[in-house]
């Protein structure tokens, strides 16, 4: 039978101090929620009348026919510098304004609104954008995690001891190191496998290796701390981090290595020995629910203040996700670990999303950021027993036998229990890829989120595989569980309050961080639940560590407590144009990456609607992003910023040339020398084969040409994992213009001038550029002028210097071919010019050997010579397959950028698999790999590839690159 629903809930506007709260009340009713604005018919605006216009506000300063466009066009005064004009257009003013507050649109992308907003500009509709940058972040970690396990499966069946087929054992490497840990210059930890293995005894060496600072003035434990001692670390912790605010002390650790280490080890043995699912009962006092902290210490010492110290009447439950994003995650674990061990019944701890390798590995502005705060406050060992407490944090807390605390949400199967949940295997990373039903149930108690619909799907926002729950799923696991809500965390409410109350009041939300990660605005949120299991929904906005140590200087002054300035709603509106200032750049950088990541994509996407042009309407500009980049987030309120201005064709901001658009973002190395070094390597593959093997390399049935289909079968066979699209368009740029074939010597020609010119660049720079020898520059230049004249390509000036068609050219070949194209006039000279002549065309010949293998090969005779110069005649008379030097570095520049941009963009896109396959074979964790470790590496996920669906493949001479 159905229990009876929780009470009703109302929302008074009572305030306390920096907190509001909310009091359950059978009475009253959850207010409807605010109508949406609706969107006025055409044509019915007035001056003066305010609206949303792409999602910024304004007021109407013109409307009429206009000189640049037929129609209504409304001219919009925004309130931010968004716009395109101060009210003038090609001349004529229509209203005046500030630079760039001026737009003009048609009246239907006009939305009449009463009067511009407190903050200005749309701030939910920022915030919403908002979270779901950092959703789309969480779900390309979980998708980064996915592939990475099967990475790492791979590596293990095929090299189970991290050998490398040339060496011995990775384990046993031994060499020097100055990465972060041989030193410390490294700012992200990693797990150290061994170490966790090893266990209590492993740990324990390590720790009496762990003297304190000189300097340390906090409490030191000898045993297990008492109450009093996690107050006084408490107050050390907050004196450490006020202290050290806005220094470059900031980011130091407030606890020291040896104690941190302590406390961790003792909490692994404490949540060693608990259930998935805790069990709390109180008959007396209360249980204040904590939702995410991320890393936000300010927030977790206001609520100890707020609401007390933990004890057994007034017992804490922190609801996960206290690692990543902020700056001070060590030192919250760190204190709820002290308490806890003070008295365990007064503190206890869920497991969130972010307690998981892979999330934490991330960059705090990738969500993650647990790594590297631990990397530069103590060492890999302590980010391994970090994740090792991880791994054996409970699941659930469930409250009087009748609520129930979980960091994300409910199963999507619609039938789970508490025993299934008792019964999960938890001693473990967080399983990013389920395989069964155990792990498809962890893993949407630490991820699912629910939805206003009955029913279950998947999340939009998050992707990756993560569901959503509604009101019928929650209704029936509070049925069969015999419940009577649930409470969970896991995501900033819509409504940007800490607290939001959902499916009929069987579910609450609780986000504890205010103005979040110093962006949204926020306030956080705690739930204060009583014996009856009546509670108090509170909010709050959290001073600085700073501003609290005054507020209690003053309390110890006066005994009397200190009185806030401002409420928490006051504090978020005097926040909130900051706010959006600082979510339009977050976004705004998000999208960027967003349209880099899928720019390929993207440009096929246009071409298909251009029409032959490189012009769009803003519309297909829209929608191309929208059907391609699957983070659904308001493209229409950041084109104009996207597309940049000189990719704006008009005025009206109506049309957009996508090539110069999608030609603002690439993926970059930060040291371009690189490329020259690979194309190098490549070129290098070339000059070990003869005439025949180079002309078959592109040209397979030896008809002298090579096709399109030719080209690109070739450029496929060696990607390097360059998407087909783009190497399509490669093979023609390097055919050229409307050409569907091209004679093999001259195909060849193109490819060598990419790759002088890119090299000669870089030698320019190292002052290392190859030239020949002064007094040959004109002989090589007269013979390359003969055959220009002559209409002779590269490949049959090679084949007249080859007398014995071996596919190469002697030394002696090359002497006795130069001298008669030379016009030396042998009977003329004396014996001596004659031996210093073929002596020095001996030489000339070891010098076009770039290898000095003793026979001239076919890409370096091209080197050479330069055929692919102009005519130095003045004609204008092209040499078959020749590129003239003044088009040559277009073309070259051109196909060596579009080759190493999607190369950037394969390690990018894979930079995560990559990490996990060198750190694979890194055993000694120095963060140096020995080239054949590196090629090693490579070729692994190079045959993942092609044995499973991760869509990574690097097929090159790994060995010389």
């Amino acid at each position: 039978a159905s229990l009876p629903l929780p009470p009703a809930l109302g929302w008074p506007s009572k305030r306390r101090s920096r907190q509001s709260c909310h009091r359950c009340s059978p009475s009253s009713a959850p207010p409807p929620p605010p109508p949406r604005r609706p969107r006025p018919p055409p044509m019915s605006l007035a001056l003066g009348d305010w609206v949303s216009v792409r999602g910024h506000e304004g007021q109407v300063r013109y409307f009429g026919a206009t000189g640049f466009s037929e129609g209504m066009w409304a001219g919009i005064e925004l309130q931010a510098a968004v716009g395109r004009n101060d009210g003038a257009v090609r001349g004529v003013r229509y209203f005046s304004c500030a630079p760039r507050h001026g737009l003009f649109v048609p009246a239907s992308q006009c939305v009449k609104i009463d009067g511009p907003s407190d903050s200005g500009s749309g701030a939910p509709d920022l915030a919403d954008a908002w979270v779901k940058v950092e959703g789309a972040d969480e779900g390309a970690a979980l998708k980064a995690g996915q592939e990475s396990q099967k990475v790492i499966d791979y590596l293990t069946a095929q090299y189970p001891h991290g050998a490398t087929p040339d060496k011995a054992p990775a384990l046993k490497k031994e060499r020097s190191s100055g990465g972060f840990f041989g030193g410390r210059s490294s700012s992200r930890a990693r797990v150290k496998n061994q170490l966790s293995q090893g266990g209590d005894e492993a740990y324990a060496t390590l720790l009496a290796e762990i003297d304190l600072p000189p300097d340390y003035a906090g409490p030191c434990f000898e045993s297990r701390p008492t109450a009093a001692d996690a107050a006084a670390l408490l107050a050390h912790v907050k004196r450490h981090v006020a202290a050290s605010e806005g220094s470059a002390a900031a980011s130091s650790a407030a606890v020291p290595h040896r104690i941190a280490m302590q406390l961790l080890l003792w909490a692994r043995q404490h949540f060693s020995n608990v259930g998935n699912i805790v069990d709390i009962s109180i008959a007396q006092g209360r249980v204040v629910v904590v939702g995410d902290t991320h890393g936000q210490l300010a927030d977790f010492c206001w609520l100890l203040r707020s609401h007390g110290p933990p004890t057994l009447e007034n017992v804490y439950l922190i609801n996960g996700d206290v690692a990543d994003r902020g700056a001070h995650a060590v030192e919250i674990f760190l204190l709820i670990i002290a308490f806890l061990l003070a008295e365990p019944a007064a503190m206890h701890l869920n497991r969130g999303n972010h307690e998981s390798l892979d999330m934490n590995v991330r960059g705090f502005h990738e969500g993650g950021g647990f790594a590297t705060e631990v990397g530069a406050k103590y060492d890999s060992a302590m980010f391994t027993l970090f994740q090792d407490v991880f791994n054996l944090l409970p699941l659930a807390t469930r409250v009087n036998s009748e609520v129930l605390v979980l960091h994300g949400g409910l199963s999507r199967t619609n039938s789970a229990t508490l025993a299934q949940i008792s019964a999960i295997d938890r001693r473990r990373p967080i399983p990013v890829a389920p395989v069964n039903a155990e792990d498809m149930l962890f893993f949407d108690l630490m991820w699912a989120d629910p939805r206003a619909v009955d029913g279950v799907g998947l999340s939009a926002v998050r992707g990756a595989g993560c569901a959503t729950f509604g009101p019928d799923i929650t209704r029936r696991f509070c049925e069969i569980n015999r419940l009577r809500m649930v409470i969970r965390s896991h995501e900033v409410p819509k409504s940007l309050s800490g607290v939001q109350v959902q499916h009929a009041g069987r579910l609450v939300t609780i986000f504890s961080a205010s103005n979040y990660c110093g962006r949204i605005g926020n306030t956080g949120g705690t739930m204060l639940l009583t014996p009856a299991l009546d509670y108090q929904l509170m909010e709050h906005w959290a001073p600085t560590v700073s501003e609290l140590l005054v507020m209690e200087a003053e309390e110890e002054a006066e005994k009397a407590p200190s009185t806030p300035k401002e409420n928490p709603s006051e504090k978020r509106k005097s926040f909130s144009a900051q706010a959006n200032e600082l979510m339009r750049a977050d976004v705004l950088q998000k999208m960027k990456e967003l349209v880099c990541e899928h720019k390929p994509a993207l440009a096929q996407f246009y071409e298909q609607h251009a029409g032959g042009s490189d012009i769009i309407t803003r519309e297909t500009a829209i929608g191309g992003l929208r059907e391609v980049v699957p983070t659904p987030l308001p493209w229409d309120d950041f084109l104009t910023e996207l597309v940049g201005d000189a990719a704006l064709l008009s005025d009206e901001d109506d049309a957009v040339r996508f090539r110069l658009f999608l030609g603002r973002y690439r993926v970059a190395h930060e040291q371009e020398g690189w490329q020259a070094d690979l194309l190098s390597s490549l070129h290098d593959a070339l000059t070990h084969k003869d005439l025949k093997s180079t002309l078959a390399f592109f040209d397979p049935n030896e008809d002298g040409v090579v096709t399109y289909e030719e080209l690109v079968e070739v450029l496929v066979d060696h990607s390097m994992g360059i998407p087909e699209a783009s190497l399509k368009a490669l093979a023609a740029t390097l055919l050229g213009q409307g050409q569907t074939q091209l004679p093999t010597s001259s195909l060849l020609a193109r490819l060598h001038v990419t790759y002088r010119d890119v090299t000669a660049e870089a030698a320019d720079a190292a002052a290392e550029v190859r030239q020949a020898p002064e007094w040959a520059e004109q002989l090589l230049a007269t013979v390359a002028r003969q055959c220009a004249l002559r209409k002779r390509d590269s490949e049959q000036l090679f084949r007249s210097f080859d007398s014995n068609a071996d596919g190469v050219v002697s030394y002696g070949e090359f002497q006795a071919a130069m001298l008669r194209l030379g016009g030396y006039e042998v009977d003329t000279l004396t014996d001596e010019q004659r031996a210093s002549i073929e002596q020095m065309l001996l030489d000339l010949a070891a010098w076009v050997d770039q290898r000095k293998t003793g026979a001239i090969k076919y890409i370096d005779f091209i080197d050479a010579f330069r055929i692919l110069e102009a005519p130095q005649d003045g004609s204008t008379e092209a040499v078959p397959g020749a590129i003239h030097r003044r088009d040559s570095e277009s073309l070259g520049l051109s196909l060596i950028s579009q080759m190493m941009e999607q190369l950037c963009s394969l390690f990018y896109q894979h930079r995560w698999s990559l990490q996990r396959a060198f750190e694979y074979f890194d055993a000694n964790g120095d963060g140096v790999l020995t080239p054949e470790e590196f090629g090693t590496a490579l070729r692994a996920l190079s045959e993942l590839s092609k044995a499973s669906d991760v869509s990574f493949s690097l097929d090159l001479e790994i060995g010389r690159a």
